[in-house]
């Protein structure tokens, strides 16, 4: 438990002073029921993530990777600014969008080089299809120097390009998102799902999935970093008020579950005593906070990049 809470939240760690650009929902369809996206200015210029990434760069492997990247593919990690994924519910669908790091001419080149590769044009927009022999090709799109619109379905590339062009409505923040959005100042990391969207498209079987779904309307995620606090703030609408106060009890016992797991791992107990979550509710929507010092997740993060040098085995 200890390493799923310091890694999920330390690899996602952002800082309350970057004044990152924050999630256009311009760009995001308004048919989209779930979406997430990334700010890796943010990640590099937080004080937990540059200090991952300057560990990461002191591992001779991770450091060959990362420079293996920029020459095959002309990916700069070090230039990544954002990703963001959503789409309807579909399986295996989606819109993905990513900016920065990247030159669009070398990669175009290389794919290219795909053997089913063919192109079209969308509204003056040149898009690159893949296995363009089945009923519906993965596709890309440039749509600047260092940014690509893409997805497995050669429509919904189409699709979110039209909503880039402002062709197609754009989702509005209202609901979930309009929940999400002040938060935290800067998040690293927002994902958001409306739940009852999703499930008309992926229809639960019955069992307990079928009646979360019922009893939820959306939940959303944001990780930052704020006062000097590494956050994951946990926002859920519930279906009625009733469903809401199941939700928020279950939500402060979680701390006392948590620190069951102390009585058995020292290092876990260290841990939760210095971390500081708070429940709240107001109607039907809870929020559950989840903070820890940044300067503790540094120490942790050291301790286990430590400990797992130390396991490797020696070549000399």
């Amino acid at each position: 438990m200890k390493k799923i809470i310091l890694l999920v939240m330390a690899a996602l760690g952002a800082t309350g002073t970057v004044h990152a650009a924050k999630l256009d929902y311009s760009k995001v369809s308004a048919q989209a029921n779930w979406l997430a996206h990334a700010d890796f200015d943010a990640l590099r210029k937080s004080t937990v993530g540059a200090f991952i990434i300057a560990k990461l760069k002191e591992d001779p492997e991770a450091a060959k990777g990362i420079a293996s990247l920029k020459a095959f593919f002309g990916l700069d990690v070090d230039a990544l600014s954002s990703f963001t994924a959503s789409g309807r519910g579909e399986p295996k669908k989606g819109i993905l969008s990513l900016k920065g790091g990247f030159d669009a001419e070398r990669l175009q080149a290389m794919v290219e080089l795909n053997e089913s590769y063919s192109a079209q044009k969308h509204g003056g927009t040149v898009i690159h299809l893949i296995d363009k022999h089945t009923g519906d090709p993965k596709a890309l799109a440039f749509t600047a120097k260092d940014e690509v619109v893409g997805s497995t379905s050669a429509g919904y590339t189409k699709h979110g390009l039209d909503v880039a062009n402002g062709k197609a409505p754009s989702l509005e923040p209202k609901g979930i998102h309009k929940a999400l959005v002040n938060v935290l100042p800067h998040p690293v990391l927002t994902v958001t799902a409306d739940v009852k969207g999703v499930a008309e498209l992926n229809k639960p079987q019955g069992g307990p999935e079928a009646v979360i779904i019922q009893k939820t309307d959306a939940i959303g995620l944001v990780v930052g970093e704020t006062g000097g606090m590494l956050m994951a703030v946990a926002v859920l609408e519930a279906a009625d008020e009733e469903t809401a106060v199941h939700v928020e009890n279950i939500a402060r016992g979680f701390t006392s579950l948590l620190a069951l797991g102390g009585d058995i791992d020292p290092e876990l107990a260290e841990l939760l005593a210095k971390t500081k979550t708070s429940v709240a509710r107001a109607g039907s929507t809870v929020q559950v906070k989840l903070g820890i010092d940044t300067k503790v997740v540094k120490e942790q993060i050291a301790k286990e990049m430590a400990k797992k040098k130390k396991a490797e085995p020696r070549l000399d």
